[in-house]
C-alpha cells in the first residue's frame, strides 16, 4: 500500500520551474482567543460541564430541579434532562424529549416529577417523569399560554390574555383557587386575578407567587415559614396582596423550595420566608414573614437574583460578582467548601478564585441558574445570550394605535383585528396598555391614565371597522369574564376604563354594552365594592360625570319601554342600583353637584296619578311583579317637583286602595263605613273640634282621603274646603298668642317650647303636619329648617341656630371665631338664656367659664340642648304623629330643604306665567274686555293682595313647587251672574266665576272687595258642567 500522500494547506502556492523562492520566516503565533462562553457548575461535575460548556452558545435555557438538569438548546427541537447529582465520570446516558412534528419548543420549568414546556405558538404541555408511557400532554390547548411555571406538584400557565392557570396538588391552597379539592389534573383559572396585569409567575415547593406590570406581588399556597410574605404563617388558598417593601417597585420576584426573593426597580434585594440554612442573607436563622431588605447589598445594584431550594444567589453587576448564601453542603453556593452561609459571600471559581465578570464592556452577560441544591453560571456573548423567555401580555401603545389606524383596509388588516382581540377581549391586556408609571415611594391615587385611554379610545373608534371590532369584542368576551369577586384593586380598573370608551356612549350599544357592565358592577362582592368604590372616590369631576350622564342616558332610553316590556324594569332597576352606588361615593366627597344625578325626564310621568299607579306603588314589588321597579329607593334622580309628584302618587295609591277595603267590607260584612276621613268642624271651635275628632280615629282611617265640612256652611267637596281648613287651623294654633310654640325673637320662626303649655297636642300637630302633606295641601308653619333635618334623622348646626334665632346664632359664631387669649374677659359659662330660662349646659355650668379650648364644645352643647335636650318629649310626640300618616321610607327620599317645601310650598310667584296658563270659558276669551280689565287690574294689585287673591282663588295662599307656573285661573261667567255680584271661586279647581264688569273701577272694586271679605266658595247653587 502507497503511503498518503500529504495533504497541501489550503491556498499554498503550485510549484513552477525556475528558482525557488527563499523561504518565508514563520508568522508569529496569534494569542488564542478567550471561549466564545464559559459555565460554571456548582456543585462541579466536570464531565457534565464540560457537555454543557462545549454547547453553551447553543443554548436556550437551563432549569434545575431536585434531581434533574434540563437544557433547551437553541433551536428549540429537544430537551435533554440530566439526573442529578451527575456521576463524576459523566456516565448516566440523558433523557432526550421532543414535541414532535416540528413543534419547537420556546421554554420550560420543572418541579419534582413533572416538567412543562412552551411552545413557539404559545402551547403549553405536560411531562411527567414517572408517568408511564412519558410523553407530552397538551394542556389548555384552545389558550395562548406566554409563561410556566412549575412548584414541586403544581404548575401555573399565564395565557396572552392574562388569565392565569393552575393545576395539580393543591393541599395548601397553592392552585388559589379555594380548597374544595385536594388536587386536580384540569387547569383551573385564577379567578381572583382576573383583569391585573401580570408580568411574572413563579413557584416554590408548595406556594405560589405573581408579579403584575404596575409592581404589585401577589402570594399564596404554604406559608408555614412566612414564604408569602403576608406578616404570619397561615396559609392562604386565594392570592392576597404582599405590601410592598418599602415603596418600593418590584421588577422580579423568584421563589426557594420555602423562601422568596424580591428584586426592585431601584437594585434592592428583599427576602423572606424560611431562614433556617442562612437563604434569607440576613446573618439569621430566622425566619422572615415580611419582604426584609438584603442589608449586605445596600450601596450596591443588585441586577439578578436567583432561588435553589434552600439557596440563593445575587449578581450585582457594578461589581461584576456573583454572591451566594444559604444552604452549601453539597457545594452549590461555590465558595471553596460545603459550609452554610448566613451573608452573601462572593462565588469562586473550582481554583478558588473569586468569580468576576465584566458586563459593560464586554459585550457579554451573566445568565445565573439556581434549582434544587444546584448553581450554573453562564456567561454568554450579548448576541447570543438566552432568548428572552418572559413573553408579556398584549397592550396598546402609541406605535400600536397608529399601526392599526393605519392597517384598515390593508393586507395587514386580519392580522390587526386579531390583535385589537387580544386587548378588547382582555381587562388585564386593556389594563396594562393605560398603566401609570409608579416611580420609587410614590403613590398616586389612580393606576391608570384616564385621559390617556380617553384620547386613545377616540382616535381607534374614529374608524367605523375598528369601532365595531372594539364592540363585539367588548360584548362576547371583555364585559362576560369582568371579575366580580376579585379583592384586588389592580382587577378592577378596567371599571374606571370603560366608561371613557365612546362605543359606550353609542344608543345602539346601551342594553348591550352598558347593561351588562352595571350588571358586573351590582354582582361584585362586597370587599369589590368597596374597593371600586374607593377608585371612583378619587376620580375627577369629569370622568365621575362621564360615568354618571352614560348611566342617565341609558336610564332615559329605557323608562319609555319599561310598563309594556319587564326586561326594560330589569335593566332600569340595575342601571339604578349602580348609580346608587356612584351617589353615594359623590355624597363623601361631593365632587358633581347633587342636580347631576337628577332625571328630569322622569316627573313626565307623573302626568296623573292613575297612569302611573301600578309603577309606582311603594309595596307592589314582589314576587308576583318583579318587573315593576322602585323608584323610591332611589330619590337621587328625581327633582324636587317628581318627589313631590311621587310623594302625591303614593299618597293617591293608598287612599285608592283604603276606600277599595272599604267598599269590600260594605259589601261582605253590610257595615256602614265611610271610604273618607270626615271632619265636621265648627268654624268657631276650629282647633277644638278638630283635635277631638282625630283623637279617635284608627290607623286605618289616616290613609283615606280627608273631606272636611265646615258644618251649617257649605258642602263637602274635592279640596277647596280642606285646604282652607289647613290653611285656618295652622293659622290659629302658630299664633304666639296661642302659646304652643315659642318664638325666639320678633319675627322670627317658631320652635318647641321647653316647658309646654299644651303637652297633648303636640302628637296631633304633628298628624295635622302629615295629614296636610298627605293630602296634597301646603302649611305655612314657621318651622326652622332644623325640624325637617330632624324628621330626616341629620342633626341641625349652628347654622339653624342662625335661622331660629339669628341673634343667638350670630353670638356663638363670633365666639368660634374670637381667637384672643383673653376670651374669659367676655364672662361666658356654660349656662344659656332660653325660653325664659337660665339652664346648665352641664353640671355646675354657671361657674364652669368658657375659654379657647373648650368653646367648640360650649357652641356644640348650646345647640343640642335647643334642638334636642330642651324639646326632647315634646318633639317626640310631634314625630310619632307625623309618622303616623307617613312611612318614614317615602319621606327619606327628601332633603331637608326639599321635604320643607313640599309642608309648607313655595313663594317663588311668576305671575306672568300664571296669566299666560289660564284658560277661559263659558263666553269668555283671552281679548274679552273683562278680561283685559281683570289682568289689568290684578297686576296693579301688591304682592299681599296678590297672595290673598291665591287664597281666594284655592284656599291657600303658597304655592305646590312650581304650581302656580302650571296652573292658571279657569275663568267662566254664569249666566246668573250681573255685574251687581262680586266674583267667586270653585278653590279645588282654581275656578273663578267672574262677572262681565262694564268698568276698571268696578273691576278693582269687586276684586278688592272679595278678596278681602269673602272665603270665596260657590254656592250650591252653581254646579260643576
Amino acid at each position: 500500500m502507497e503511503p498518503r500522500r500529504r495533504r497541501r494547506a489550503q491556498g499554498a502556492a503550485r510549484s513552477t520551474p525556475g528558482p525557488q523562492p527563499q523561504p518565508r520566516p514563520p508568522a508569529p503565533r496569534r494569542p488564542r482567543p478567550a471561549p466564545a462562553a464559559q459555565l460554571w457548575l456548582f456543585p462541579g461535575v466536570p464531565a457534565l460541564q464540560a457537555a454543557l460548556l462545549g454547547r453553551a452558545e447553543a443554548t436556550r435555557q437551563l432549569c434545575c430541579s431536585r434531581g434533574r438538569l434540563a437544557v433547551l438548546e437553541r433551536g428549540g427541537a429537544c430537551v435533554e434532562v440530566h439526573r442529578l447529582p451527575a456521576r463524576s465520570d459523566g456516565a448516566g446516558k440523558p433523557k432526550f424529549l421532543k414535541l414532535g412534528k416540528k413543534m419547537k419548543i420556546h421554554s420550560m420549568d420543572q418541579g419534582a416529577e413533572h416538567m412543562l414546556v412552551l411552545s413557539s405558538d404559545g402551547k403549553a404541555f405536560e411531562y411527567g417523569y414517572s408517568v408511564e408511557p412519558a410523553r407530552f400532554q397538551s394542556i389548555l390547548q384552545e389558550k395562548d399560554i406566554i409563561q410556566v411555571a412549575c412548584g414541586d406538584y403544581h404548575s401555573l400557565a399565564l395565557s396572552k390574555g392574562g388569565e392565569l392557570f393552575a393545576w395539580g396538588q393543591n393541599v395548601h391552597g397553592q392552585l388559589g383557587v379555594g380548597r374544595m379539592f385536594p388536587s386536580t389534573p384540569t387547569p383551573q383559572a385564577v379567578q381572583s386575578l382576573t383583569g391585573v396585569p401580570l408580568v411574572q409567575i413563579s413557584a416554590g415547593e408548595a406556594h405560589s407567587m405573581a408579579l403584575s406590570m404596575s409592581g404589585n406581588i401577589y402570594s399564596w399556597g404554604k406559608n408555614d415559614c412566612g414564604q408569602l410574605g403576608l406578616g404570619h404563617t397561615r396559609s392562604t388558598d386565594s392570592p392576597s396582596l404582599v405590601e410592598a417593601p418599602a415603596n418600593q417597585k418590584v421588577e422580579f420576584l423568584a421563589c426557594g423550595g420555602a423562601h422568596t426573593a424580591l428584586l426592585t426597580q431601584d437594585g434592592l434585594m428583599f427576602t423572606f420566608g424560611a431562614g433556617k440554612y442562612g437563604q434569607l442573607g440576613h446573618n439569621s436563622t430566622e425566619n422572615e414573614l415580611r419582604p426584609c431588605l438584603v442589608t449586605g447589598f445596600i450601596g450596591n445594584r443588585v441586577t439578578q437574583i436567583a432561588c435553589g431550594r434552600w439557596h440563593t444567589l445575587a449578581y450585582v453587576s457594578d461589581l461584576g460578582k456573583v454572591f451566594s448564601f444559604g444552604f452549601g453542603e453539597e457545594g452549590q453556593l461555590g465558595c471553596g467548601g460545603k459550609r452554610t452561609q448566613l451573608m452573601p459571600l462572593p462565588m469562586k471559581s473550582p481554583t478558588n478564585e473569586e468569580l468576576q465578570f465584566e458586563s459593560h464592556h464586554s459585550g457579554k452577560e451573566l445568565i445565573m441558574i439556581a434549582g434544587g441544591n444546584q448553581s450554573i453560571l453562564l456567561w454568554v456573548n450579548k448576541e447570543n445570550s438566552y432568548v428572552n423567555l418572559r413573553r408579556k401580555i398584549f397592550t396598546l401603545n402609541e406605535v400600536t394605535v397608529k399601526r392599526w389606524i393605519d392597517d384598515v383596509g390593508t393586507k395587514q388588516w386580519q392580522n390587526t383585528k386579531r390583535e385589537i382581540r387580544e386587548v378588547f377581549s382582555s381587562a388585564a391586556c386593556l389594563t396594562g396598555s393605560f398603566l401609570v408609571e409608579r416611580g420609587t415611594g410614590e403613590t398616586i391615587s389612580i393606576d391608570v391614565d384616564l385621559q390617556m385611554a380617553r384620547e386613545t379610545f377616540k382616535k381607534l373608534t374614529e374608524k367605523e371597522w375598528i369601532s365595531s371590532t372594539i364592540v363585539t369584542c367588548l360584548e362576547a368576551n371583555l364585559l362576560r369574564s369582568l371579575a366580580c369577586h376579585s379583592p384586588h384593586r389592580e382587577a378592577l380598573l378596567v371599571f374606571l376604563l370603560l366608561p371613557e370608551c365612546p362605543v359606550m356612549h353609542e344608543s345602539n350599544n346601551w342594553r348591550n354594552l352598558v347593561i351588562p357592565f352595571a350588571q358586573a358592577v351590582c354582582n361584585l362582592s362586597d370587599k369589590s365594592s368597596r374597593i371600586l368604590k374607593k377608585c371612583w372616590a378619587s376620580l375627577e369631576a369629569s370622568s365621575l360625570n362621564t360615568l354618571v350622564q352614560m348611566l342617565k342616558t341609558v336610564i332615559v332610553s329605557e323608562l319609555p319601554y319599561m310598563n309594556t316590556e319587564s326586561q326594560s324594569a330589569y335593566n332600569i332597576k340595575t342601571l339604578l342600583e349602580m348609580m346608587k352606588q356612584v351617589h353615594e361615593v359623590n355624597k363623601s366627597n361631593c365632587r358633581l353637584p347633587e342636580d347631576i344625578f337628577n332625571i328630569d325626564e322622569l316627573s313626565d310621568l307623573f302626568i296623573s296619578a292613575e297612569e302611573t299607579l301600578p309603577l309606582w306603588a311603594l309595596n307592589q314589588v314582589s314576587d308576583d311583579h318583579p318587573s315593576l321597579v322602585m323608584f323610591i329607593h332611589f330619590p337621587f334622580i328625581c327633582n324636587l317637583q317628581s318627589k313631590i309628584k311621587l310623594l302625591k302618587v303614593d299618597s293617591s295609591i293608598k287612599m285608592q286602595r283604603s276606600a277599595a277595603k272599604v267598599n269590600q267590607r260594605v259589601m261582605v260584612e253590610e257595615k256602614v263605613e265611610s271610604p273618607t276621613l270626615i271632619l265636621r268642624i265648627r268654624r268657631s271651635h276650629l282647633v277644638e273640634d278638630a283635635l277631638h275628632q282625630l283623637s279617635q280615629v284608627e290607623d286605618t282611617d289616616l290613609s283615606k282621603a280627608l273631606v272636611v265640612e265646615f258644618i251649617k256652611e257649605i258642602r263637602p267637596e274635592s279640596g277647596g274646603v280642606t285646604a282652607e281648613f289647613f290653611h285656618c287651623i295652622f293659622e290659629e294654633m302658630t299664633q304666639p298668642k296661642y302659646g304652643m310654640f315659642m318664638y325666639p325673637e320678633e319675627g322670627s320662626c317658631m320652635w318647641f317650647p321647653v316647658n309646654p303649655k299644651f303637652e297633648n297636642r303636640y302628637f296631633l300637630f304633628g298628624m295635622l303636619c302629615g295629614l296636610s302633606l298627605f293630602n296634597f295641601n301646603i302649611a305655612n308653619i314657621p318651622f326652622p329648617l332644623a325640624l325637617y333635618k330632624k324628621l330626616l334623622d341629620q342633626k341641625p348646626s349652628l347654622e339653624d341656630l342662625k335661622e331660629l334665632s339669628p341673634f343667638l346664632g350670630k353670638s356663638l359664631q363670633e365666639i368660634i371665631n374670637d381667637e384672643a387669649d383673653d376670651i374669659k374677659e367676655l364672662d361666658i359659662y356654660f349656662s344659656i338664656p332660653w325660653d325664659q330660662n337660665d339652664v346648665d349646659l352641664i353640671p355646675g355650668g354657671i361657674s364652669v367659664p368658657v375659654d379657647q379650648t373648650n368653646k367648640k364644645d360650649y357652641v356644640s352643647k348650646c345647640v343640642d340642648y335647643i334642638f334636642n335636650t330642651s324639646i326632647k318629649a315634646v318633639y317626640e310626640e310631634f314625630h310619632k304623629g307625623f309618622y303616623r300618616v307617613f312611612d318614614q321610607e317615602i319621606i327619606k327620599c327628601f332633603q331637608p330643604e326639599e321635604l320643607m317645601t313640599a309642608v309648607i310650598g313655595s313663594t317663588d310667584y311668576n305671575w306672568e306665567d300664571f296669566e299666560k296658563n289660564s284658560q277661559y270659558e263659558q263666553g269668555y276669551y283671552i281679548s274679552h274686555p273683562t278680561i283685559l280689565m281683570f289682568w289689568k287690574a290684578f297686576h296693579k294689585l301688591t304682592l299681599d293682595e296678590k297672595k290673598k287673591f291665591l287664597l281666594f282663588l284655592t284656599g291657600r295662599d303658597r304655592l305646590h313647587i312650581k304650581g302656580i307656573q302650571y296652573r292658571g285661573i279657569v275663568f267662566r261667567c254664569p249666566g246668573t251672574f250681573s255685574e251687581k255680584d262680586y266674583p267667586r271661586s270653585l278653590t279645588c279647581h282654581s275656578i273663578l266665576y267672574l262677572p262681565k264688569y262694564s268698568t276698571m273701577e268696578r273691576m278693582e272694586e269687586a276684586l278688592h272687595i272679595a278678596i278681602n271679605s269673602h272665603r270665596g266658595f260657590v254656592s250650591p247653587g252653581i254646579l260643576l258642567p
